[in-house]
């Protein structure tokens, strides 16, 4: 049996699942066939560097959101997992998108990733990357 976790989220019930092995591949596929972004050049002008900067942030969301849809699938299993993540991209903010994904990885057991001191801004915040 995978694991399950459920809570609120601005007032919705949600309900995540660890992901099975094959879940897993199947994400891993999927993103590996997705356009990654161009590499930064020294040469590269500001508008380049945001344009470059959005890709990476437009993918990390798609990647982020998918891993998200496939926990979901479990509990939602009327629901494609491409309907699922259209609904998560569509009715999220990306605060949400990032809370849903810290407990997705921790249904899921994935080791946590340490932030360093060039990962936050002066506000605490964290960088756009």
């Amino acid at each position: 049996m995978l694991k399950k976790v459920e809570f609120t989220l601005n007032g919705a019930a949600i309900q995540l699942s660890a992901i099975s092995a094959l879940d897993y591949l199947n994400y891993v596929e999927y993103m590996n066939e997705l356009d990654k972004p161009e590499n930064i050049a020294e040469s590269d002008t500001e508008k380049e560097l945001h344009r470059k900067l959005n890709q990476a942030n437009k993918l990390n969301l798609l990647v982020n959101t998918r891993l998200i849809a496939i926990s979901m699938s479990y509990a939602e299993k009327e629901k494609t997992v491409d309907e699922i993540q259209d609904h998560l991209l569509n009715n999220f903010t990306h605060t949400d998108i990032l809370t849903l994904l810290d407990k997705v990885q921790d249904v899921c057991e994935f080791p946590k990733v340490e932030k360093s001191e060039d990962d936050e801004v002066e506000s605490g915040e964290q960088k756009n990357v």
